[in-house]
């Protein structure tokens, strides 16, 4: 009995360990997981439906050096430093950015290659159709859209990640070998750290 029961408890742990490590669609393992914060994944996955409400995001994706990585779970492979996403209008001004909605107590700055708005700070974006713009804290741009992206005030739904009415889960497109490329620097990869 007491055998059976330390059994069941290591399955339990096992299991709660590895909730958001594999998800749907990804055709990265979770046992070759180099990096701390599972990059390259759907990040609303977990963040909106595994985790507390005050983790939840409104929007959030990844960042690559380049869209010819081998690994999407290599660290290496990731561009790092305080990544700032935008959203810019028809007129490529800036509507909403995630520099605005911080919480510099907030531990999702210290995963590489991170972009994202806690919906704590900021909820919903505004229904409309951006382009979207990711670059660091010094205002070096690294990525634009070649199009638009659709919003709307709509919660994520995870049995619609690829909803291309309501685009916040950017990993949900954006992955190796997925609908899109790895969201990546098209501009200054020599400033990815």
């Amino acid at each position: 009995m007491k055998k059976t029961i330390q059994h069941l408890f290591l399955i339990l742990i096992i299991i709660f360990m590895s909730a958001c490590e594999a998800e749907e669609g990804n055709n990265s393992a979770a046992t070759t997981v180099k990096g701390w914060h599972f990059q390259g994944r759907d990040c609303l996955a977990c963040h909106n439906v595994d985790l507390n409400e005050n983790k939840h995001l409104i929007v959030g994706g990844t960042l690559y050096k380049s869209s010819n990585i081998s690994n999407e779970d290599d660290l290496n492979n990731v561009c790092g430093g305080n990544l700032v996403v935008k959203f810019l209008d028809a007129n490529f001004n800036t509507v909403y950015s995630s520099k605005d909605y911080e919480d510099v107590n907030s531990k999702g700055y210290k995963a590489k290659g991170n972009l994202f708005i806690l919906s704590r700070t900021h909820f919903p974006l505004s229904a409309e159709t951006f382009h979207v713009q990711i670059e660091d804290k010094n205002g070096t741009v690294f990525a634009v859209s070649n199009f638009t992206h659709n919003f709307t005030t709509d919660d994520y739904d995870i049995n619609n990640r690829q909803n291309r009415s309501n685009r916040i889960s950017c990993n949900a497109c954006h992955i190796k070998g997925g609908f899109t490329s790895v969201l990546y620097a098209q501009l200054h990869q020599n400033q990815c750290k």
